[in-house]
């Protein structure tokens, strides 16, 4: 067995959650590691021992509160097992230093001129990284190191947003986006017409289906709530993303059909007849059907892949059995890992695509969902450089890729959830909005961009709380609505070319070429 040690010390500003959360060990690409994880409190901090089968190297990855960077999920570099403890804040701190330098180099951003705040606020924790390194005693080493951490978050954050503005530019500096490029998730149970004045500058409707609303006793069907919201979307001109069709998770299954959960075989037929119900009655309504959603992590217990494939084949052969040219979609979440390391038998997202294609599943997209301030595992709060390194793993992937559920909350949802800088309010959750849609959109391979929830009650957060929403139940906006609606607007016409920031010079290759295409060798890079 290999041990690792790590020592905080939380004097620092450096501060653990009691009990630590989010705690696991990672290898290699950041794969998960079983680990035997323990922590030692003591009055200052604590100590983590932790055991893992043999390895050459390992990462810890835990959510901490960094201070005015916000309680985050953060992680170590892959570092050797040894018996004398690391300095956490001191590692957590090496990886950020790490994380700058590695993306400036896979997104061909060395030059200052491209992002002069990013790189000022990095030097400065840089060298204070390097000073913590040889202080003379550990007091100045944690305290420097907390420092570096804070401006290394600051600065990571920043170049994911130069990074950003110069491919948006570059995606739209002479055409418009797509007539497909902004959505939202109503609830089926609201009011069409309350709701109808802040639709109008969305471009695509996500409509939820629930087999639990649709058939709550079994063989009888009540479409009523999701007629409504069919009939006005197609009155309005707005295409629908309908589903998930098939869902296993807790809450999804009708009552009558929870005593067939873990007996599939029994399942399946009357599965196929809400499908086909369903499906018969909305194929000419629906552009895109949401064949699953995060399938992958069991929620609903342990399942064996051949049930999901078999699950997701049906689905798909009713689609086309209705209409062969009609399009689906296969959402995965949990990008970050953290959920499928508490469930068994779960697979993670690009695993999971990767069976599907093997067993010769087809479909047109990939959905991928991003949500932070959550108290699930995998929806906690993170800083935005690490979504968009998440979002660079979809570059060169055959199907198209839709952002099909992104949200955070306007409110804190309690313990776990973590924060983004300042609390979660409406005013942080629309700058959230307003950075994450420019780093979202920037991708060429991301063609769309859907909000997980118009109002709060539209998709609650999977561990209890509710707040995701743009909008009242009322209809009134909220702050994050003004802020999507103001950037549907701006890539509605084209941008012009990208310039460099006010007071910024640029090297010779970029005052000759200007930011170039991520084709070629010598500038700014798309994806990773």
């Amino acid at each position: 067995m290999a041990e690792f040690h790590f020592q905080l010390d939380e004097r620092t500003g450096i501060r653990l959650g009691r009990p630590p959360l989010g705690v696991r060990m990672l290898g290699p690409g950041d794969t998960r590691l079983r680990a035997e994880i323990r922590f030692r409190s003591d009055p200052y901090g604590g100590t983590f021992v932790i055991r893992t089968k043999d390895v050459s190297d390992a990462a810890l990855r835990i959510q901490v509160d960094v201070g005015r960077g916000g309680e985050l999920i953060l992680q170590t570099c892959l570092l050797p097992p040894r018996e004398k403890p690391y300095d956490l804040g001191l590692e957590l701190a090496r990886h950020r230093v790490k994380t700058f330098i590695q993306k400036s180099e896979d997104w061909l951003m060395f030059d200052p001129a491209f992002a002069p705040d990013a790189v000022e606020h990095f030097e400065t924790a840089r060298h204070a990284f390097t000073d913590a390194l040889v202080a003379h005693d550990l007091e100045a080493e944690g305290r420097l190191a907390a420092n570096a951490i804070d401006l290394g978050i600051l600065a990571t954050d920043e170049l994911a947003d130069a990074h950003a503005e110069i491919l948006l530019h570059r995606r739209y500096g002479r055409k418009t986006a797509s007539p497909a490029t902004l959505g939202t998730t109503i609830c089926p149970r609201t009011d069409p017409g309350v709701m109808a004045p802040t639709l109008k500058e969305f471009d695509v409707l996500t409509v939820p289906f629930r087999w639990s609303d649709v058939e709550p006793v079994r063989g009888k069907f009540d479409f009523t709530r999701l007629d409504a919201w069919v009939q006005w979307a197609k009155n309005s001109g707005k295409p629908i993303i309908a589903g998930p069709l098939v869902d296993f998770a807790p809450g999804a299954l009708p009552p009558w059909a929870e005593v067939y959960r873990h007996d599939y075989a029994t399942l399946r037929d009357p599965l196929y007849d809400y499908l086909d119900q369903t499906i018969g009655r909305y194929i000419n309504h629906v552009s895109l059907w949401k064949i699953s959603a995060g399938m992958h992590l069991c929620r609903g217990g342990k399942r064996p892949l051949a049930e999901m494939v078999d699950a997701t084949r049906t689905a798909t052969l009713a689609v086309r059995r209705h209409k062969r040219s009609a399009r689906s979609m296969i959402e995965v979440h949990d990008l970050f890992g953290d959920t499928r390391a508490k469930l068994t038998g779960s697979f993670g997202p690009f695993e999971f695509l990767e069976r599907l294609s093997a067993e010769g599943l087809r479909f047109e997209s990939v959905g991928a969902r991003i949500v932070v301030g959550g108290t699930e595992p995998g929806t906690r709060s993170r800083d935005l450089m690490t979504i968009s390194d998440t979002l660079d793993r979809f570059f060169g992937l055959e199907q198209s890729v839709l952002l099909s559920a992104v949200g955070a909350p306007c409110r804190h949802l309690g313990d776990g959830a973590g924060r983004w800088g300042e609390d979660w309010t409406p005013e942080r959750q629309a700058a959230w909005i307003d950075r994450i849609f420019a780093i979202a959109m920037s991708k060429p391979y991301v063609e769309s961009f859907c909000w997980s929830a118009h109002t709060d009650n539209a998709t609650p957060d999977t561990g209890g709380g509710t707040g995701f929403g743009i909008v009242e139940e009322d209809g009134t906006p909220r702050l994050g609505y003004e802020r999507l609606v103001a950037w549907r607007r701006r890539i509605s016409r084209p941008m012009g070319a990208w310039r460099l920031p006010t007071g910024s010079h640029a090297g010779e290759a970029v005052r000759n070429n200007g930011p170039v295409s991520s084709s070629d060798e010598d500038g700014v890079h798309s994806g990773a």
